[in-house]
């Protein structure tokens, strides 16, 4: 085979025509920016910047910057300005027709054009857009040429063409691209040769790009994607219509994103027979139809690699992971619990390999319980292979990783792990119990030492925990007051040590345990048990999984955390503060009664003045001082051997949920199926991303700039892929917990609601902003072109619910409704008092529908409807905003527009000057009335007038993201169930030698090149196979039929997944419809069928049988015998001379295992004889073969050949004797006789026998 590539020329002028308009369009384009000396070729992202300059200094004659003086006339543009901008300027909707606007709008998909002076899109949160081509290559031809088979044959030439080109997506810089389309279908960019640049300002020129040029611009500030010898074959031969999701958040936000702040994470989920696994697993459900247990992303990949992609581009200072691997508990009393590696299932076969864990194989481990709809409760152990594969696979990417194995308790209620413990605390039968659950067969010593071996094979980890939050355990005493949980820890580590010499060892003590023991049991005693732990030789740091809470918050403004003069839970300030003071170090309650009553009792060590003895919050005083403990409360003359600062501390898991007031519990999770499930005290139950990335923005840089701590690792991210997990709960189950859990996938590229508005406002030349009273995020908003400020904020206003007022030469943002509500007496007023005006309801809309871009379908637009009882049915409002929403939050946004629509009432009313501090978005209230919300001031000489409009419920507030639309499988190519079939002569298949081939495989890859040879490393092209043939096996056995009539006795039980087969007319039967091959222990009989019943999924009973068809001989089949339809899908090989009486090796793709199978032309040898006879002392029979023309009265001459006849005369057949007649004289005593017809070639036929 010859490969020969070219550019392409006129050869195909459908191809070239494609890409004239653009190409010509670029090489002057190219040539002018030359001319100009300049090496930006984005010439439309200049232009757009000298509007945007153009559109700042229109809005500065509208409104002059702050601290200029303003004339008379300035001041009415400024107060125009300000109408411009706030909310609530009009009694209906039309604020919010786009197309009036001229903003942004809902576009059907987004389209890749190659237009010049187009604009780039600016993508805040997550968007899909199509983009504009910046540069392109001539299509390239590949032709190959190849002959029909490996011994010769006509020459078949065969053309593939390529492109290269580049994309500009937008302004940078983003995260990252998360999916791409093609021609609107999911496209898999794993599987083409692409490069992302994410638009920042030290890109470099791409290397393609530049050696076709010869020179490339970098494109700085803008995100492109390159595609390099992109195949057209799939579509068409022409550029396909692409689209990418692209993640984006403004630069310089007013906060710290979580990919500031975090670097070290949890990789979890710990269970999963194969979550880990760096290459595709699937599960065999039958030869050839494999179904990927570990590609669920959208890409061909495994869902490991695709998580790590978007860890590094998610949070890209992560430096450290721990990689958690679960096993199972079975009970939380210590002396009856076992550990065990567990599988889902033992009825499962996964290919390239098997499940193996401890030198433990499916079939005989542990099987994870079950819940009522038969699902497991739990995935499975991830396989050893696994495991080491993603140590291997964290270090090349350069990540420090840390092994922590992991204790699940599938017992009842799903308990957690520091729930083990025993019932005899202070006996030796205490000592007893810990001992067996360390030391037993299947204890905890097998667990922890068999991932220390798992670490080593990997080649090593930087650091490996040897448990993590026993609590119940380490706190156990026995019969001398020793704690023997704490000294088989410090053995333990030893000997993890000793297998792992250059890791740092270390425990994953819970936020409770690491330091001080108060028994409570009023024996005054104050220990610190791991002690012992933390100053052995062999352990290396001191490691805690810190879950203190971080606040007290309650709802209202009248308890004691909001008294003290904090904004809310997730105030900056606050969550700040109790990072070392509040619960835990300041102060705890005495039971449920004082926290409910906030009755805090003060912690003070008032004996000693230790305080840090009794704060589980203080790390630092703990680390900081020697330790001496108080048995029977008496303080000892000699510390422990904890010497301050004698090691540094990890912090190995700190989180929060993202859940309403998250910070009062953090090591509260959110699991419907645990008995641990919980919401932090006083929670909603509220989503709430926005508390956990202020939280984690607190906590983590105070932390990591301590020199106690020398690592933080985030809880967690998850080695499953986002957002096909969480969405898609028919793989995994725990994908609802997402929504409130700690986890971070998915939660980075989402913008802060302040940060967007203030870049908006920056690209438009209004640097005088406050954004502090915005709160919420952007799931996702693109701005596509130029746009005025007003038109493009409008959008965010109207579904957030924001304010815009003039305050002291600055635009201040607020949420609506959060402006002060000014109580006055009717006195106060002038010009008459308070006058209202009221709508009539019948000119309220009673529908409104909302267009908005559809997350939850892949950003296709969406619609969600409200509606309003007391309107005029004949009222519609219609309401575009071009803002990536999911369904529930659609729908909440178009019933608030439409009850601020059907609000009818307004009023209007005059103060003196004492209300000069009323101002647009403050709340008026008048002899304890309704509340007003001014929409506008005007000052007239003595008096300040104002419009109010009457106050509704506020814009639903968004503090968390939805994950989106869960993308599709792409299809993972398994091996083919590959079948030689050394079949009789069947010459419709075509004409030479070799046998007949099939395969199927689902999914199925296209054309399949079967090869054969000799030997696996002399294979050569046999036959090429564009379909997949009907396969199938038999679930019953069937012994041999009759040859020459029907076969009404037998049936054939096939399970045959992905075919069909049809019943037919007895009449198409006879006309050679419905053949088959047969797998029998005579070799391949070909069949036919009349009635084919669907008895079972995919099993089918094929009745009505024709049998020996073809000249094959009837014979027994077995229970899984193969049976191929005879139809296009099938093919013959074609094989050279030395193939025959060789047992060749066939291979239908590269990675499938070669089979073997001998090849000796059953087509070539002679039909069985029919008709045996014997009358009158002779034996006579009728030659049989595709070349014996169907005649009843042919020539006896014609029916002529050479036969063997053998005879058994009791000690079995003989010594055959060869006629040339087709009859011979029967011998006396002769039992059966046997008949063969001779070949041409020499060889004998298949015998007859009578």
């Amino acid at each position: 085979m010859t490969k020969e590539t070219k550019m392409a020329g006129g050869g195909d002028a459908e191809l070239m025509a494609a890409f004239a308009a653009y190409t010509e369009a670029n090489d002057a384009r190219l040539a002018e920016i030359e001319a100009r000396g300049t090496s930006d070729p984005l010439t439309d992202e200049r232009l757009s910047r000298i509007d945007r300059r153009l559109e700042a200094l229109s809005l500065k004659m509208a409104r002059p910057e702050a601290g200029e003086g303003k004339t008379a006339d300035e001041d009415a543009r400024s107060a125009a300005w300000g109408r411009y901008l706030r909310s609530g300027d009009d009694s209906g909707l039309s604020r919010l027709n786009v197309k009036a606007q001229e903003g942004p709008r809902v576009k059907s998909l987004p389209v890749m054009e190659a237009r010049e002076g187009a604009g780039l899109p600016s993508v805040y949160g997550r968007m899909r857009v199509g983009g504009q081509v910046i540069w392109a290559a001539r299509f390239k031809e590949t032709k190959t040429t190849r002959r029909a088979s490996s011994k010769g044959g006509p020459k078949v030439t065969e053309y593939d063409y390529s492109v290269s080109f580049a994309v500009a997506l937008g302004e940078g810089p983003i995260l990252g691209v998360r999916r791409a389309w093609a021609n609107g279908e999911a496209f898999d960019l794993s599987g083409v040769v692409h490069r992302v640049y994410p638009g920042d300002e030290t890109q470099e020129p791409d290397p393609l790009i530049e050696m076709i040029e010869g020179e490339a611009p970098a494109y700085r500030g803008t995100a492109y994607i390159v595609f390099e010898d992109l195949p057209l074959e799939a579509f068409g031969n022409r550029l396909p219509q692409l689209s990418v999701e692209v993640e984006r958040v403004p630069p310089g936000g007013s906060e710290p994103g979580l990919g500031d702040v975090v670097t070290g994470v949890n990789i979890i989920p710990a269970s999963g027979e194969f979550v880990y696994a760096t290459e595709n697993v699937r599960e065999q459900r039958f030869p050839g139809h494999e179904r990927a247990l570990n590609a669920w992303s959208g890409e061909a990949r495994a869902d490991f690699l695709v998580s790590l992609d978007q860890l590094e581009s998610d949070l890209p200072n992560v430096s450290r992971a721990a990689l958690t691997v679960g096993w199972f508990g079975t009970s939380i009393e210590a002396g009856a619990c076992e550990i065990h590696p567990g599988v889902e299932t033992r009825e499962r076969v996964t290919v390239p390999y098997a499940w193996q864990v401890a030198g433990v194989a499916r079939g005989d481990a542990f099987v994870i319980s079950r819940d009522e709809d038969g699902h497991p409760n739990y995935g499975g152990t991830p396989a050893d292979r696994c495991v080491i594969g993603a140590i291997q696979e964290m270090k090349a990417r350069g990540l420090s990783v840390t092994l922590s194995p992991f204790l699940f308790m599938d017992s009842e209620g799903f308990p957690w792990r520091g729930r083990i413990g025993v019932s005899t605390d202070g006996t030796a039968a205490a000592r007893s119990e810990i001992d067996s659950f360390v030391s037993g067969a299947n204890g905890f010593r097998r667990f922890i030492l068999h991932h220390a071996g798992l670490a080593a094979e990997a080649g090593g980890v930087e650091a490996f925990l040897i448990g993590s939050e026993m609590v119940g355990l380490s706190r156990v005493r026995d019969a001398t007051g020793a704690f023997p949980f704490v000294e088989a820890l410090v053995a333990l580590a030893a000997e993890v040590k000793a297998i792992l010499p250059g890791a740092e060892v270390s425990y994953g003590a819970d936020w409770t345990e690491y330091g001080a023991y108060v028994p409570g049991d009023g024996s005054g005693d104050v220990l610190f048990p791991m002690d012992a732990l933390w100053t052995s030789a062999d352990v290396d740091f001191v490691g805690v999984d810190w879950y203190p809470p971080l606040g007290d918050w309650r709802d209202g403004d009248d308890h004691l955390d909001a008294l003290a003069g904090y904004a809310a839970a997730d105030d900056p300030a606050y969550l700040t503060s109790q990072i070392a003071g509040g619960e835990a170090y300041d102060w705890y309650y005495a039971d449920q009664a004082a926290r409910d009553a906030q009755v805090r009792t003060p912690i003070n060590d008032t004996a000693h003045g230790e305080h840090f003895v009794f704060r589980q919050k203080d790390i630092a005083g703990w680390a900081g001082a020697y330790h001496h403990e108080r048995p029977g409360g008496v303080r000892a003359a000699t510390p422990t051997g904890w010497v301050p600062g004698m090691k540094p501390v990890r912090l190995m898991e700190i989180g929060f949920a993202a859940v309403d007031k998250g910070g009062n519990a953090p090591n509260l999770f959110y699991d419907p199926k645990s008995s641990e499930s919980a919401l932090p005290p006083y929670s909603s139950g509220a989503r709430d991303e926005v508390f956990q990335r202020r939280a984690l923005a607190a906590v983590l840089p105070h932390w990591e700039t301590s020199p106690l701590v020398e690592a933080a690792y985030v809880w967690a991210w998850d080695g499953r892929p986002f957002p096909a997990w969480p969405l898609k709960e028919e793989v995994w189950s725990d994908g609802g917990n997402w929504a409130r859990g700690h986890w971070l996938n998915g939660r980075s590229g989402l913008a802060p609601l302040a940060d967007v508005v203030a870049d908006i406002c920056a690209r438009g030349g209004v640097a005088a902003v406050d954004v502090s009273g915005l709160d919420g995020i952007v799931e996702g908003y693109g701005l596509d072109g130029v746009h005025s400020v007003r038109a493009a904020l409008e959008p965010l206003r109207a579904a957030y619910g924001f304010e815009c007022v003039e305050r002291g030469g600055a635009l201040v943002f607020r949420m609506a409704g959060e402006g002060g509500v000014l109580d006055v007496a009717s006195g106060a007023l002038v010009e008459g008092g308070l006058k209202k005006t009221r709508a009539l309801l019948d000119k309220a809309p009673a529908r409104l529908r909302l267009t908005h871009v559809d997350l939850e379908a892949d950003y296709q637009p969406g619609m969600a409807e409200a509606r309003f009882d007391g309107g005029d049915a004949r009222l519609v409002q219609d309401v575009a905003l071009p803002l990536a929403l999911g369904a529930s939050r659609a729908e909440a946004v178009a019933g608030a527009l439409l009850a601020s629509a059907a609000s009818g009432e307004t009023a209007m009313c005059a103060f003196s000057l004492s209300a000069l501090a009323l101002e647009p978005g403050d709340g008026l209230r008048v002899e304890d009335g309704p509340v007003w919300r001014v929409t506008d001031v005007v000052d007239r000489g003595g008096v300040r007038a104002l419009t109010c409009r009457e106050e509704v419920a506020a814009m639903p507030r968004v503090r968390a993201g939805e994950a989106g639309s869960a993308p599709p499988a792409a299809p993972v190519f398994g091996g083919v169930d590959l079948v030689v079939m050394d079949a009789p002569s069947l010459p419709e298949f075509g004409e030479g030698v070799g046998p007949l081939v099939a395969a199927w495989a689902d999914p199925w890859p296209g054309e399949v090149v079967v090869s054969a040879g000799l030997a696996d490393d002399a294979l050569s092209e046999a036959v090429r196979l564009d379909r997949p043939a009907v396969v199938g096996r038999l679930t019953e056995a069937c012994g041999a039929g009759p040859v020459g009539r029907w076969d009404r006795a037998n049936a054939l039980d096939v399970y045959c997944p992905g075919g069909e087969f049809a019943s037919l007319p007895e009449d198409r039967v006879l006309s050679g419809s419905n053949a088959a091959l047969l797998e029998t222990a005579a070799g391949w009989e070909c069949v036919q069928f009349e009635q084919a019943d669907l008895i079972a999924p995919d099993t089918w009973r094929l009745t009505g049988l024709l049998r020996g068809q073809r000249g094959s001989v009837p014979g027994d089949a077995a229970i899984g015998a193969r049976l191929v339809m005879l139809d296009a899908a099938v093919g013959r090989a074609r094989l050279g001379g030395e193939a025959y009486g060789a047992e060749l090796v066939w291979q239908a793709r590269a990675d499938d295992i070669p089979q073997t199978a001998m090849f000796e032309d059953r087509a070539g040898l002679p039909w069985p004889v029919a008709h045996l006879r014997v009358r009158a002392d002779q034996l006579s029979w009728t030659r049989r073969g595709s070349d014996v023309p169907e005649s009843w009265a042919m020539p006896e001459a014609e029916n002529a050949g050479r036969f063997a006849v053998g005879f058994d005369m009791g000690a079995g057949f003989g010594d055959p004797v060869v006629v040339n007649v087709p009859f011979v004289e029967w011998p006396v005593g002769a039992a059966s006789a046997r008949v063969a017809e001779i070949g041409a070639d020499g060889r004998t036929g298949l015998w007859a026998v009578i």
